[in-house]
């Protein structure tokens, strides 16, 4: 397993767009991918489910710790890393 916390520079938090963006990128990916917000492990969501990503309501500031799980787990985790870096997308 490979893990990544990333903070949400957006100021607008993941909104439609950028929660697509970031469900498309993670679908080409073969490893399980899953999202806690801000520590919180009770809830886990799909990275791969645009309506899971949007559900966190993840909003500027946040901590979101992404886990893949799977065989292309470091690719996916380094591409998550660097599309958070970017802004996800905007």
């Amino acid at each position: 397993m490979e893990i990544v916390i990333v903070t949400v520079p957006n100021p607008y938090g993941l909104h439609a767009s950028p929660a697509s963006l970031l469900s498309k990128l993670v679908m080409g990916f073969i490893s399980e991918i899953t999202v806690y917000k801000n520590e919180d492990l009770t809830r886990k969501y799909n990275a791969k489910n645009v309506l899971s990503v949007m559900d966190m309501n993840a909003i500027m500031g946040d901590k979101l710790t992404f886990e893949a799980q799977g065989e292309d787990e470091k690719e996916a985790i380094l591409s998550i890393a660097n599309f958070a870096d970017s802004g996800f997308g905007e």
